[in-house]
């Protein structure tokens, strides 16, 4: 697939430049012919398409999920999915069984997401303690300094969501490996533009919602566990956790499946398994290690060029810790922000700094659209 071929999918890019695929992407054409499809069978209005069309879907679920491992470098039995990134995490939180005294490790700066749910344990006993870090930046070494012997559990942004910075995953896992402590990844802000190998980096439990770089839909996301971590977790229960007996649905005998399928509670979000089975047909058909290489590109470009303006990189700009975020600091955020979106031009402030994240699909003339109206602001 050509880049042109890729563009194509994506129509808002005839009348705008988009770049806040950190907070919520496009959807491509794929992905919304994918929604429409199931939509349209579900409406009934075809007398041949089944309404109720759970075994029809079923396939379609089940190549989602070897997309998903696909794309997580793991197998399909490790993956599940969930609405989103919180709950996914709070499948770990609420399935571990924690004692007083207990501590939980996550870099501050984190989004929150990646930091309420393991709060949440003070309840009970559990401690957090907060990696310090300059700019979302930090290194192994930090990490190590702030374990304690009662760590159980390390958690972290795969990619911080303000400065960008990208976590060396390997190097951490080798480090919870060697402290014997759980390690558990945020990857919404990478997953779907960076390339990931869970196995290889040691991670024991990882999950991201669909709608950012992923390009899916809300509601809509992926959860990893490898299969050491899986039997010290206490599933969530609802009915599908484990095999259904339909001729005896009232007999009732907590059994659970011996995959990742045994956080699964209850019905999916089948418009959103449709929306992400397309995207990822899109990202796989287009090459993983393209893509990066793209993404880190355009934001490794954008960044060059904001610095050369008098905006340089808030975070670091090591190529090894880089990924598709590049926040800058100016003076007047909220005012920079307005004139880009008068210009067509889809960014974000947060923290009171502009942020901007191009993915795979974007090209050198949004680059140029960007850098245009920074210099009719300045």
């Amino acid at each position: 697939m050509t880049p042109e071929a890729l563009r194509s999918h994506y129509p808002h890019t005839e009348h705008q430049t988009y770049l806040n695929h950190a907070a919520v992407s496009p959807m491509s054409r794929p992905v919304r012919e994918a929604i429409d499809a199931y939509v349209g069978e579900r409406h009934g209005a075809d007398p041949d398409a089944p309404i109720a069309n759970f075994e029809s879907f079923f396939p379609v679920m089940e190549e989602t999920k070897e997309r998903l491992a696909r794309v997580l470098g793991t197998d399909s039995a490790r993956v599940e999915f969930v609405p989103n990134t919180s709950a996914g995490l709070n499948v770990l939180a609420r399935g571990l069984d924690w004692e007083a005294g207990d501590r939980i490790a996550v870099p501050d700066g984190a989004f929150p997401t990646n930091v309420y749910p393991f709060l949440n344990l003070e309840a009970e006993g559990v401690e957090v303690d907060f990696v310090p870090t300059e700019e979302g930046a930090y290194t192994v070494d930090d990490v190590e300094d702030t374990l304690r012997p009662e760590t159980r559990l390390l958690s972290v942004s795969w990619v911080h969501f303000l400065s960008g910075f990208r976590a060396d995953l390997a190097a951490l896992g080798a480090l919870c490996e060697k402290h014997d402590v759980i390690f558990c990844v945020d990857a919404i802000q990478g997953l779907g533009a960076l390339q990931i190998d869970v196995e290889a980096a040691g991670i024991d439990f990882l999950t991201a919602g669909g709608h950012k770089w992923l390009m899916a839909a809300q509601g809509i996301g992926v959860l990893y566990c490898a299969e050491a971590l899986q039997d010290h977790l206490r599933p969530p229960t609802g009915w599908l956790h484990g095999p259904v007996d339909w001729e005896h649905l009232d007999e009732y005998e907590l059994t659970f499946h011996d995959d990742a399928r045994r956080f699964r509670t209850g019905t999916l979000n089948s418009v959103g398994v449709a929306a992400l089975h397309a995207a990822l047909g899109l990202y796989l058909e287009a090459g993983p290690e393209w893509c990066e290489e793209r993404v880190l590109s355009l934001s490794g470009t954008l960044a060059d060029e904001l610095s050369d303006r008098g905006l340089p990189r808030y975070g670091p700009d090591a190529p090894a810790h880089a990924s598709g975020i590049v926040t800058v600091a100016p003076d007047a955020p909220e005012a920079l922000f307005e004139h880009l979106k008068a210009h067509g031009i889809t960014g974000a402030v947060r923290n009171q700094k502009l942020r901007l994240a191009p993915t795979y699909y974007n090209d050198d003339a949004d680059l140029g659209a960007i850098l245009d109206a920074v210099d009719s602001f300045r």
